[in-house]
């Protein structure tokens, strides 16, 4: 009999959703910038991707995590624009599924069901009934690469302390697993003879969908 295991070469993570771009009409210099955006629609946790700015041509290309504000403006999450060039005008924020690359591997989904502890005092012994799953952590593996959009989502997701975006698992023969998470770490590890790698520490909430 053939062996029916999963490969997991060839496995990819995304992580964001895809909607309508919106016009940018300022952009302050700061960490995090706030971003001006007329009825921009966004939810906390978005991943969004910055281009065709005028005059802060720093912040183009750059990936961050959404934390609205109103219903007008929003913090850009992981970029700090202190030192970039003043805006000037025009520019689009677009909601964006991105892909991690240099994507090593990942552990996790290793959460459990929590204890209620149900005995009263015609127990003979304790009692418990299972309590909601907890689906724990992902830990991620990444060679580390600054202008990539999937790391700058997740030191964005960092920097936003708390809300969580979609991520979406896809395993080489099409299985999947989808869910919700925030990156609470995002650390980075170097030796001699070796890249410099980065780990990341994502706290899933809610469900996981197996597809």
């Amino acid at each position: 009999m053939s062996s029916t295991a999963y490969n997991a070469q060839g496995a990819t993570l995304k992580i964001g959703t895809t909607s309508t771009a919106k016009t940018i009409t300022g952009i302050s210099q700061a960490n995090p910038p706030v971003v001006t955006a007329t009825a921009h629609g966004f939810s906390d946790g978005a991943v969004v991707k910055i281009t065709a700015v005028v005059g802060m041509t720093q912040i183009n290309s750059k990936v961050g995590v959404v934390k609205v504000i109103d219903a007008n403006s929003f913090s850009f999450n992981g970029v700090d624009s202190t030192a970039y060039t003043a805006y000037s005008s025009a520019g689009s924020a677009t909601p964006t599924q991105v892909t991690l690359t240099n994507f090593k591997g990942w552990n996790g989904f290793a959460g459990q069901a929590s204890d209620i502890d149900v005995t009263d005092l015609n127990s003979v012994a304790k009692e418990y009934r299972a309590g909601l799953v907890d689906n724990g952590e992902l830990q991620l593996d990444v060679q580390t690469l600054d202008t990539d959009e999937g790391q700058m989502a997740l030191f964005g997701s960092r920097a936003a302390s708390g809300p969580a975006s979609a991520f979406l698992l896809t395993f080489a023969n099409g299985k999947t697993r989808t869910f919700n998470a925030y990156c609470k770490q995002f650390s980075e590890t170097g030796a001699v003879d070796g890249i410099i790698m980065s780990q990341a520490t994502c706290r899933i909430t809610g469900a996981v969908t197996r597809g």
